[in-house]
C-alpha cells in the first residue's frame, strides 16, 4: 500500500475477544480473566469483550451478569479498561430473551450494539442510545440473508438514523457469506430510500471512525485521511468540486 502511495488507508488492526452464547458460568470466569491477561500483555491489541451466536437459541445476557459485574471489578483492580461491545437485540421478538439482550446490554454498559434490529421498539432505549452515543452496528445484507427482513425498504435502520443514534455500517460475517464487500452494504442503505444520498453515507462512513475503538489521536490521523479520499470522491462521483 505505502508503495501504491495508499499507506494511509490502513489504520491497523484490533481484536474484539469473544467466546459463544453456549459458555458455562464458570468457563467464562476463566475466558474473562484470561481476556484481561492479553490485554495487559498487548493492550494496543484488544479492543473489547462479545459474545457471538444466534440469540434466540442459546443464553441471554442476563445469565451471565455475575461474571459480567465480576470482570467490571477485575478491570478496576487491574487499572486496565476493556469494554463491552455486545451483540444484542439481533431477533424479530418482542419480549422475547434476545430481544430482551438490549436492555442488559446497556445496563452492563456497551459500547456499541451489535445489530440491534428490535431496538426500534423501544423508545426509552433508542432515547438512551442517544444520549450516551451508544453506536449501533447495522449489517443490511447479513440481515436479508437472515430473513431477519425481507428487503432493505422494510429494514428498522431509518427509524433508528432518525431518532439520532450513531449508525456504523457492517458486514456481519464475510468470511461465512463470502461476503465481496462493506461496499455492497452501503449501497444497498443508499438505494432502499428516497431520502438517502451522499451526505447520509458520509456521515456513517465518518461515525465508523468516531465509535471505532480507536484513540483519540490515531481517530483524528484516520479522519483526516478520510477526508482527504471522501473529497476526491464526491468530486468524481457527483461532478462537484467541494
Amino acid at each position: 500500500m505505502k508503495r501504491q502511495g495508499r499507506e494511509d488507508e490502513f489504520a491497523g488492526l484490533k481484536i474484539i475477544y469473544n467466546v459463544s452464547r453456549t459458555i458455562a458460568c464458570e468457563q467464562l470466569h476463566v475466558e474473562l480473566r484470561r481476556c484481561i491477561e492479553f490485554k495487559r500483555e498487548f493492550p494496543h491489541l484488544i479492543a473489547g469483550f462479545d459474545l457471538v451466536g444466534q440469540e434466540d437459541i442459546n443464553t441471554p445476557l442476563i445469565d451471565y451478569a455475575e461474571p459480567f459485574l465480576r470482570f467490571i471489578e477485575y478491570q478496576k483492580q487491574e487499572g486496565i479498561e476493556i469494554p463491552f461491545l455486545f451483540h444484542a437485540g439481533e431477533t424479530l421478538g418482542d419480549g422475547t430473551t434476545a430481544d430482551m439482550n438490549l436492555y442488559d446490554a446497556i445496563l452492563l454498559g456497551t459500547k456499541r450494539i451489535g445489530h440491534g434490529f428490535s431496538l426500534a421498539k423501544h423508545p426509552k432505549l433508542m432515547e438512551i442510545c442517544r444520549e450516551r452515543k451508544i453506536a449501533v452496528e447495522v449489517c443490511p445484507i447479513s440481515n436479508e440473508v437472515l430473513r431477519l427482513t425481507s428487503s432493505m425498504p422494510m429494514h428498522p435502520l431509518p427509524i433508528i438514523m432518525n431518532q439520532g443514534i450513531p449508525v456504523v455500517l457492517a458486514s456481519d460475517d464475510p468470511a461465512m457469506f463470502n461476503s465481496m464487500g462493506l461496499s455492497f452494504d452501503f449501497y444497498q442503505v443508499l438505494v432502499a430510500s428516497e431520502v438517502t444520498g451522499l451526505l447520509t453515507l458520509g456521515q456513517m462512513a465518518r461515525d465508523s471512525i468516531t465509535y471505532s475503538m480507536l484513540g483519540d489521536e490515531d481517530k483524528g490521523k484516520v479522519m483526516a485521511a478520510w477526508e482527504r479520499r471522501w473529497k476526491a470522491f464526491v468530486e468524481e462521483v457527483a461532478g462537484m468540486e467541494l
